[in-house]
């Protein structure tokens, strides 16, 4: 089949979505399906990936306003593909969706609609945000063939929100390459390493995730630090508050780490945290447990559908207090930390990638077929 994926962003900038839509382009490309990925060139001017075979990409020249990509040619690129193409749009930004709708339209090629995250507002112009989504959004989204969600609890939601029917909305989770992590059975460390992965955003809640930490290191007479690995917009801000904890010497800022790097950071650390105000599924939480860590993650929608309290992971309200009470009880039992390490790993053997392609594989034939 050919396959055409339109992101906003792509690999090397940073973010879940964006590694998302390289391990499946790479993955169908594999199969032997043809796909082009068209994607803006913002985080990646200097280093971009390079095409592999069956896979190209198209690097479009773009900027961003309120945290959305502009790029003035990505009509006129969409507009010239095959007739027999696919379209699968990623959304969590405005302004690309729309110009897919745009040429679905004249050019009577179907198009996917997969929502990545239903953002909230994050600068001065989120008033606007509840007007986009309600006339532009909802249109994109009734327009499209199928709509791709990742937990069950997106489908309630976007069901519910933009008046979409269930039967259109389809459940296919993010994917993992187990063979990219290890896990070390038994492992500990001396000091004891806390981990955080993500972007440094208002959505990843970090500052809550330092004042957590600063109970513990009141508390706790053991060596213990957290080790942030992340970049981003609160950067500046997670800074000053770490220096006004006086936590300089126990929290460790990595910056952005890809590839044998991270996979070595989450190998060699103790415990996962997640503490984001809102997810639509948490790839790092799939990491977490294919490297072996128990996890400790805020109780929100769609997290609750990848996370299983007591079994998988700790899922606790999003406070200091509670946080820091989840973590000891981690760090004071043994036999918990073995029992959510031990289900992590078996849990985590359904997120390959191989079987996650197969359910993408079966949505296009589907919209070929209509």
């Amino acid at each position: 089949m050919k396959i055409v994926q339109i992101v906003a962003y792509y690999p090397p900038h940073l973010g879940g979505m964006e590694n998302v839509v390289k391990e499946m382009s790479e993955n169908l490309a594999k199969r032997g399906h043809q796909v082009k990925v068209f994607t803006s060139d913002i985080g990646c001017k200097n280093v971009k990936l390079r095409s592999i075979k069956n896979l190209k990409i198209h690097w479009l020249l773009g900027w961003e306003f309120v945290h959305s990509p502009v790029l003035p040619s990505l009509f006129f690129k969409l507009i010239r593909i095959p007739k027999d193409s696919i379209m699968h749009v990623h959304i969590a930004q405005a302004f690309v969706p729309e110009i897919v709708f745009l040429v679905s339209k004249l050019r009577g090629i179907p198009y996917i609609a997969h929502i990545h995250l239903d953002v909230g507002p994050s600068t001065k112009m989120g008033f606007l945000l509840p007007f986009y989504k309600k006339v532009f959004l909802q249109k994109v989204l009734s327009s499209s063939s199928r709509i791709i969600v990742p937990t069950k609890d997106y489908i309630d939601l976007v069901s519910k929100k933009y008046a979409i029917s269930k039967n259109k909305i389809y459940k296919i989770p993010c994917g993992v390459d187990l063979k990219n992590f290890q896990s070390l059975p038994g492992k500990s460390h001396d000091p004891i390493r806390l981990l955080f992965v993500g972007r440094l955003s208002i959505q990843k809640n970090v500052p809550l995730l330092i004042r957590s930490f600063k109970k513990i290191t009141e508390k706790n007479l053991r060596n213990i630090e957290l080790h942030i690995v992340g970049d981003g917009e609160e950067k500046s801000k997670i800074i000053n508050l770490i220096k006004a904890e006086k936590l300089e010497k126990k929290v460790i800022l990595h910056g952005a780490l890809r590839g044998k790097r991270l996979y070595k950071i989450f190998s060699n650390s103790d415990i996962f945290i997640l503490t984001s105000r809102y997810e639509s599924f948490g790839i790092v939480l799939i990491e977490a447990m294919a490297s072996g860590l128990p996890i400790v993650v805020s109780n929100i929608p769609a997290v609750r559908n990848v996370v299983e309290n007591g079994k998988t992971g700790l899922l606790v309200k999003p406070s200091p207090e509670d946080f820091a009470k989840a973590i000891e009880k981690l760090l004071n039992s043994s036999q918990l930390r073995e029992k959510l390490i031990k289900n992590g790993l078996e849990e985590v053997k359904k997120y390959n990638w191989d079987k996650i392609v197969e359910k993408f594989e079966d949505v296009y034939q589907n919209v070929k077929e209509d």
